[in-house]
């Protein structure tokens, strides 16, 4: 069941104020998924109007939950290829349905914009999270673990 508490912003002109308790708790998993949104974002991968650089929070009762991006994929410049970034889920919202309502929003962002949508999943719970929504294994393209096809 999808909790009917959650908001989905597309993150634009700023980022979030609580990001830094999101990159730290990442950091303490050993992910640098936030470390590499705020790196992007000082480069300005998210500046601008361009939708294939979209990054998305979601928030349960005004606290930021989670975070992830779809991008052009960097590891392959494939034209009809985008691909899903920086996708972390704070541990206190894990099963609960925060993943999936990220997951899905980057999902179709990107497949409204691209054929097919990478990603590399950063552990076996993850790849059976990204598989479960749709996503095959694939070992075809360059440093990606699964691919989507609409």
């Amino acid at each position: 069941m999808i909790p009917t508490n959650l908001q989905i912003v597309r993150v634009g002109e700023a980022l979030p104020d609580d990001l830094p308790a999101l990159q730290d708790e990442a950091a303490a998993e050993g992910y640098r998924f936030v470390e590499g949104i705020l790196e992007e974002w000082d480069a300005g991968r998210y500046a601008g109007e361009d939708e294939r650089n979209t990054l998305l929070a979601v928030y349960r009762e005004g606290v930021l939950a989670a975070i992830g991006a779809v991008t052009p994929d960097p590891y392959d410049p494939a034209p009809d290829l985008l691909r899903i970034r920086h996708v972390y889920v704070r541990p206190a919202n894990r099963r609960e349905g925060v993943g999936r309502v990220l997951a899905s929003a980057l999902i179709q962002q990107g497949l409204a914009l691209a054929p097919r949508l990478s990603l590399n999943a950063a552990d076996a719970g993850a790849s059976a999270f990204w598989e479960a929504m749709g996503f095959r294994p694939d070992r075809g393209g360059t440093r990606r673990s699964h691919l989507l096809e609409r």
